[in-house]
């Protein structure tokens, strides 16, 4: 049975798991993620982190603010991690070990499941991750040809 419950109610219980070794699967809300994850529609398989993380994994953690955050790790900086979700173009710096809670290991989007060792997936993080400015100013530049056009269709 599926039951929609917020994340600051669950979140203890999915820390306790991930304390015994177990895994928890939801499906996650929100547009960060996106397009890897869809909001309330993708699902997603979380287990005990290891630590050190590997690069492109994707970790979620709790915010010094008490927010429950699922993003991708882009870096490092001595212990610190460097998060970003796939649709943000900003770093998230200085996330502790002792913040993270657990990592995705597989996720599902429309019935089939990825492993985050397959190598498309793989792909998809380095392709991804590198072309964050590119789409960044992909995006500027269409918001802003809209904006213009709009402007020039009221005009007439």
């Amino acid at each position: 049975m599926n039951k929609l419950v917020s994340i600051d109610e669950i979140a203890p219980i999915m820390k306790e798991q991930m304390e015994h070794g177990g895994k928890v699967v939801f499906t996650p809300k929100g547009n960060s993620m996106m397009p890897l994850f869809r909001s309330n529609k993708d699902i997603v398989t979380l287990i005990s982190p290891k630590f050190p993380l590997k690069k492109y994994s994707i970790a979620f953690y709790q915010r010094q603010n008490g927010q429950y955050v699922l993003h991708r790790l882009v870096g490092r900086r001595g212990q610190y991690y460097i998060m970003r979700g796939d649709n943000q173009y900003v770093n998230e710096y200085n996330i502790t070990q002792e913040q993270i809670i657990a990592v995705v290991s597989e996720f599902q989007r429309n019935g089939r499941s990825y492993n985050i060792t397959d190598k498309i997936y793989k792909l998809y993080c380095l392709f991804w991750t590198k072309t964050m400015y590119i789409r960044k100013y992909y995006i500027f530049l269409r918001r802003t040809a809209g904006k213009v056009k709009r402007k020039l269709l009221r005009n007439k």
